[in-house]
């Protein structure tokens, strides 16, 4: 076997764990994102916005909406245990949990590039997924 047959063979590896678990985590955020719609339209959980609200408040641009509902920001609605309680926020948790799916993937590649004793392609991913962390953080404006 060659060095091009053995590159072909590691990058497969870490293409199929990478696409192994974006299908779970993409089946999972699809039923999640079922949940939260049922949950918030039948409000099977009681809203932090009422539905009436909102709708009276459509014309306003999202930041002018948030000001006048007084509705939490970004990751903010995680500081509350409260609000993960409520039907719109489990909504939006379920467009969190898809955002992070590209993170969580690159997370099991960069093991599987490390278990593969490629350190420069782990460093890459771990780099990679730390960027995206701390983007979605919100700690950098």
């Amino acid at each position: 076997m060659n060095d091009k047959e053995k590159n072909t063979d590691k990058i497969d590896q870490v293409q199929l764990v990478y696409a192994r678990v974006l299908e779970m985590v993409s089946h999972v955020g699809m039923a999640f994102l079922a949940l939260g719609y049922v949950v918030y339209v039948l409000q099977l959980l009681p809203l932090s916005v009422p539905i009436d609200a909102i709708a009276g408040n459509w014309h306003l641009k999202a930041s002018e909406m948030q000001q006048k509902l007084h509705t939490p920001a970004g990751w903010s609605i995680l500081s509350s245990s409260g609000a993960l309680f409520k039907g719109d926020v489990v909504s939006y948790l379920s467009i969190y949990y898809l955002a992070m799916a590209t993170v969580v993937c690159l997370a099991f590649a960069s093991v599987t590039f490390y278990r593969e004793k490629n350190y420069l392609y782990t460093t890459i991913a771990v780099l990679q997924v730390l960027v995206l962390l701390v983007a979605a953080s919100g700690l950098i404006h």
